[in-house]
């Protein structure tokens, strides 16, 4: 009798009311009968012994399950979580098996993680992955367009801890109005993670805080303390290079996006501006250097205004070769809102540009960039940078360490945005920051802006260089 986290030992068996009860190693093994209420593991079916047959190895391991665990984004999850969280039974669910063994083959530390076959778009299927699970990542993207939280609500019904990688604002408001649900039920639940957004948000609030302590002790000429600053703008920027090496799944989200207005805030007032517009020339440092990047309608945006109280608040994406960009703008004017209406109807446009991306792949990389501007009221400017060399490691990365926290108890009941303290208390931001910023060519915070730039290399006759 073998699993991934059980030897061959002795078994002795007992029968009682028809089922059989087993001692292996120490492991209970349960057959036609139903898991230990406490117990969180393994489960693997075992035709050698009884068809109906489960495992539950790891009696006190928690019960992970990676919904879109077989694509780029869910298996890089997964391998991150599986280096960094101990004693963490890893479920890769999926539609079909063959992604999840692919998957393993390509991820380190999933040679142990379970498949589970799942459709997310039938509630038994849903119900019968979520079952006995502690928490449940929802990395089955693209979010756009999506128009209910099932996943969400299987968990809150089925009593899991959630949190998902969505990156669309309506799916995100959406979510948050099932947070008394979630709250009723004991429920912690942590919508739009990941690294932008995600990782950008607890960088925004963090500085936020940090500026403001560090004025707490300052006096003015006569003495007396200094107000405490309040943030005026805040501008996230972001950079991938080509896909970023997320496969289809971005591409979708790109495309979708370019049918979706764009919401940001400027002095209090919400605005409505169109999408792939606004062009700005953002300098991401040394590594990344200038890069344009344009108006998307992202979740941050309107979460940072709600929660953190900042009057103006945009955010820009941009990515290379620059004739991508150029691609964005032209679909965003020119495109039938047909084409772009559904992650459906999106399918053709990404199947028709996935072997031009790919090529563009492997000549720019997939490195990725943020670049998240504050501006306070005191004149202060905190700049915090992110960069890491490979866009599809470092989502796992940083999703892993919202997974974490929540696994540690990290979270409260209710639906909770990445920056608010019921999702990372304050006491937490640095250690969730740490986590999630593993493997960066550079991750600074609290910095001036004019610190974080490239320096520029005076190559005569009007050229300059950027180390």
């Amino acid at each position: 009798l073998t699993s991934p986290r059980l030897r061959c030992g002795t078994l002795q068996a007992k029968t009682r009311k028809n089922m059989l009860s087993s001692t292996v190693n120490g492991v209970r093994l349960h057959v036609n009968g139903k898991r230990n209420s406490g117990a969180h593991g393994c489960h693997r079916s075992r035709s050698t012994l009884l068809r109906s047959a489960t495992i539950t190895c790891s009696a006190d391991a928690k019960k992970v399950v990676v919904l879109g665990g077989t694509g780029r984004v869910g298996a890089s999850t997964a391998s991150a979580l599986a280096a960094s969280a101990a004693n963490v039974d890893i479920f890769l669910a999926g539609r079909n098996k063959e992604g999840a063994d692919k998957a393993k083959s390509q991820w380190p530390g999933l040679e142990k993680a379970a498949f589970t076959e799942c459709d997310i778009t039938k509630p038994e299927s849903l119900a019968k992955a979520l079952d006995g699970a502690d928490l449940v990542i929802n990395c089955a993207g693209p979010f756009q367009k999506c128009e209910s939280c099932a996943v969400l609500e299987a968990a809150i019904d089925a009593k899991v801890q959630y949190i998902d990688v969505c990156d669309d604002m309506a799916f995100a408001r959406r979510a948050k109005t099932l947070h008394e649900k979630a709250k009723e039920a004991g429920v912690a639940a942590v919508t739009t993670t990941g690294i932008y957004p995600g990782v950008s948000n607890v960088m925004a609030a963090e500085m936020i805080a940090v500026a403001q302590a560090n004025a707490a002790s300052r006096t003015d000429e006569d003495g007396n303390p200094k107000p405490v600053p309040k943030p005026t703008k805040l501008a996230y920027n972001y950079f991938t290079a080509g896909s970023g090496g997320a496969g289809p799944t971005i591409l979708s989200t790109s495309f979708l996006l370019c049918n979706e207005q764009v919401t940001a805030y400027k002095d209090g007032a919400e605005v409505t501006l169109p999408p792939a517009s606004y062009r700005q020339v953002v300098d991401f440092g040394s590594g990344i250097g200038s890069r344009e990047v344009f108006l998307y309608n992202l979740p941050e945006v309107s979460s940072a205004h709600e929660i953190l109280g900042i009057p103006s608040v945009s955010a820009r994406f941009g990515t290379s070769p620059g004739v991508f960009n150029t691609g964005m703008q032209l679909l965003a004017k020119l495109a039938p809102k047909g084409m772009l209406a559904s992650g459906e109807a999106v399918k053709p446009l990404v199947a028709v540009a996935s072997p031009f991306v790919k090529l563009a792949d492997a000549f720019v990389g997939e490195a990725v960039a943020m670049k998240v501007c504050l501006e306070m009221d005191d004149g202060s400017a905190p700049t915090g940078v992110y960069m890491h060399k490979e866009l599809s490691k470092a989502v796992g990365i940083a999703t892993a360490a919202f997974a974490q926290n929540m696994l540690e108890g990290g979270a409260q009941p209710g639906v909770w945005y990445p920056e608010e303290e019921g999702a990372v208390a304050a006491e937490s931001r640095a250690l969730l920051l740490e986590r999630g910023s593993q493997g960066t060519k550079k991750f600074l915070m609290n910095k001036a802006l004019w610190a974080l730039e490239s320096t520029p290399m005076q190559l005569g006759f009007g050229f300059y260089w950027e180390k």
